[in-house]
């Protein structure tokens, strides 16, 4: 049959066996979506590779602020945002000395932070320690280090107590880690004694404006920024306007109070509300 079919000048018969064995071209959508799944499941495993790193890290900037007891009592909460203020932290500063690094290489000036300041775990451990020392909440801290710059990283423990020193001796019944907490240029003032000397002189200036002295002290503790000048003559003048126009009403508030003695709760409440508003 094979030679009549040769003959007649047909192609030979294909068995079964033949067809099995021939070598099909693989379709070209076959090679693209297996190329597809490939790429996919190298994305899923640098993405978990990357999961499985940030949860390394978090838990090692957790462990810096938990040694010494930073987080002692604190909530879930409060850890959470401490962790990830200070992951932010490391990030900004990443971004910073990139930023000196080209400045440094283009133009021959200026310095770079060291590499230090991009480690979440080192940046951990030195604001658990300015933590301790100021009593300010540690997920307070990150945002005062972006306000003043990396030189409240280099502050030794000694410098930070003489300034919480000063302020308890100026107000001794204010709360100094609140005072830093809203003004943490406090802490790298030249000099110690320039809180005492402009807060003094501050609280002389809110004296000739008939405010009662448990008043002059609350607004000193409230907004601390007075004492280095923050707000300049516009506020003084704004503060000046409310003791006119709430005149009868601070000497009400502070009737029978000493001038070392708080005020009480209503008191307080109602003098904020009017009175400190610049942060």
């Amino acid at each position: 049959m094979a030679t009549a079919a040769a003959a007649a000048g047909l192609p030979p018969p294909r068995c079964r066996a033949h067809r099995r064995g021939r070598r099909r071209p693989v379709a070209r959508w076959v090679v693209v979506a297996a190329a597809a799944n490939d790429a996919g499941t190298k994305r899923d495993r640098d993405l978990a590779e990357r999961a499985r790193a940030q949860k390394t890290t978090y838990a090692a900037v957790e462990r810096a602020w938990r040694d010494g007891g930073a987080l002692d009592g604190a909530n879930d909460d409060a850890v959470e945002r401490t962790v990830r203020r200070t992951l932010q932290l490391a990030k900004h500063f990443e971004r910073l000395r990139f930023q000196q690094e080209v400045a440094l290489g283009k133009y021959g000036e200026g310095v770079v932070l060291p590499a230090s300041h991009s480690d979440p775990i080192w940046l951990a451990s030195r604001l658990r320690v300015l933590s301790r020392l100021t009593r300010v909440a540690p997920e307070e801290l990150p945002a005062m280090v972006e306000i003043v710059g990396a030189d409240l990283l280099a502050l030794s423990p000694a410098k930070v107590m003489r300034v919480v020193v000063a302020l308890k001796d100026l107000l001794p019944i204010a709360d100094a880690s609140s005072m830093i907490a809203a003004e943490p240029e406090l802490l790298v003032v030249a000099d110690e004694r320039v809180i005492l000397y402009s807060g003094m002189d501050a609280m002389q200036t809110l004296r000739g404006m008939d405010i009662p002295e448990p008043c002059v002290r609350l607004l000193l503790a409230e907004e601390p920024g007075l004492m280095l000048g923050k707000g300049g003559l516009v506020r003084l003048d704004q503060i000046r306007e409310q003791a006119e126009t709430h005149a009868e009403n601070l000497r009400s508030i502070c009737d029978g109070v000493r001038d070392d003695e708080p005020l009480d709760v209503n008191a307080q409440r109602w003098f904020t509300n009017f009175f400190c508003g610049y942060y």
